[in-house]
């Protein structure tokens, strides 16, 4: 849905660091996350314009940015029934929650819909709709939208508001990874990754910094399977684990920093398939070198032909409209497994892992074919897609490696800062 114009009314406390960006240029930042273009923000007078500006960061030579007297100039620029959105207070949010309003109000167009902010005095809000009533304020039939959750928050006079609006932002990264998240992952993965990323966010240290190490730790933990003895496999099972809630880490860190772009989401799924590959390839090695049968280097093959039935299911299935099965299905099938590769590790039984993984992959890929029968006027676009998919998608290793060098040559997309929905993983490369 286009969006228009943000008509922003001066933040009190528009400067404020907010994990390392002002409240104001996180709140363009998060309105162009929405397809926001073109920005109106209310200063008054020279005194007031100055401290906005200040407090644009990246956004101070944007063109579509905007300094008015009074938002009403807005209209002389803009028709009065075209959508947008409007923001009152110092309001700190994630983009879901635009997204969320934006969505709600397409439901009833031509009204407004309007979202109060979740700290005590409710300070602020966040409202959708037609531009003439947003500029009025005309918000007395407006559909009010339930509060749920810690966000949006409006930073008040205390100094300690900043504190409690990125511990919020941080424990709200459960809440917004819910839909896409296997179960082990919901329920102990995000109850540690939350923190951490909590702390890194106040660091130097950007979300690729993350991909790499988990990667490396993901590496080293494969490698490890395909010793013979039981404690290295053990520690190879461990470190996989480790690998995985780092590998939650670096979406959350670029949620947090809003530094989201598709070459990071590139370069994590690129590193997953890595990971994976060496995976299986290591714990075939190590079945063989443990047992001494052949068997396993041969099962290996097997395995990688079900990867490919997999791969071509997948391109199939990711052409059919319904995509919230598919979704959920693969989150069935997601890192979960590696809590099922160390408590098999822990028994001493790894060969039941890589039997199961060989064959398991062709039922999974028969299933998935059999389940979604794909037909020209079913496909599905772009958009509808990553809204539903999310970060489900994840078309192989060499599409990926293909995908990522064309972006990194210039010929992907258009360079710098790549807006991105609330499914987009990984960071800024």
């Amino acid at each position: 849905m286009l969006v228009h114009a943000a008509l922003i009314r001066a933040p009190a406390r528009a400067g404020e660091l907010i994990f390392g960006r002002t409240l104001l240029e996180r709140l363009l930042l998060v309105c162009e996350r929405a397809g926001v273009r073109r920005f109106y923000i209310q200063a008054s007078g020279s005194d007031g314009a100055a401290a906005v500006r200040e407090s644009l960061g990246s956004f101070r030579d944007h063109p579509e940015v905007r300094l008015v007297g009074s938002l009403a100039e807005t209209l002389d620029d803009e028709p009065a029934e075209a959508l947008g959105v409007a923001f009152e207070g110092s309001l700190v949010l994630s983009p879901s929650q635009l997204h969320g309003v934006i969505a709600h109000q397409s439901t009833r167009p031509g009204d407004v819909a309007v979202l109060e902010s979740a700290d005590d005095g409710h300070a602020g809000l966040v409202a959708a709709g037609p531009l003439g009533r947003l500029v009025k304020q005309d918000h007395a039939d407006a559909a009010r939208i339930p509060t749920t959750g810690r966000l949006p928050f409006a930073l008040g006079r205390d100094p300690g508001d900043v504190r409690e609006a990125e511990l919020r932002l941080a424990r709200d990264l459960r809440r917004e990874s819910a839909p896409r998240d296997a179960p082990l992952a919901r329920w102990l993965d995000r109850r540690l990754s939350w923190r951490i990323s909590y702390r890194l966010a106040h660091t130097s240290i950007t979300p690729n910094h993350v991909t790499l190490v988990s990667t490396a730790l993901g590496l080293l933990g494969a490698v490890l399977l395909a010793f013979r003895g039981y404690g290295p496999r053990l520690v190879g099972a461990s470190t996989l684990l480790v690998s995985t809630t780092l590998d939650g880490v670096d979406g959350e860190l670029a949620r947090l920093k809003l530094a989201e772009s598709r070459r990071g989401a590139l370069l994590d799924t690129l590193t997953d398939n890595l990971v994976h590959v060496t995976l299986f390839a290591a714990l075939m090695i190590g079945c063989y070198r443990v047992d001494g049968n052949q068997t396993y280097l041969a099962l290996f093959a097997v395995l990688l032909g079900g990867f490919g039935l997999c791969a071509v299911a997948g391109w199939r299935a990711r052409r059919n409209r319904d995509q919230q099965w598919l979704a959920r299905l693969e989150r069935l099938t997601s890192r979960d497994f590696t809590y099922l590769l160390f408590a098999l590790a822990l028994a001493d039984r790894l060969y039941v892992f890589a039997w199961g993984a060989a064959f398991g992959s062709y039922v999974f890929a028969i299933a998935l074919w059999w389940a979604t029968p794909a037909e020209p006027g079913d496909r599905v676009s772009p958009d509808d897609r990553a809204g539903t998919a999310g970060d489900c998608e994840n078309r192989g290793l060499l599409v990926e490696l293909g995908a990522l060098w064309r972006v990194a040559a210039g010929r992907g997309g258009r360079r710098g800062r790549v807006p991105a929905g609330p499914g987009v993983r990984g960071g800024q490369v």
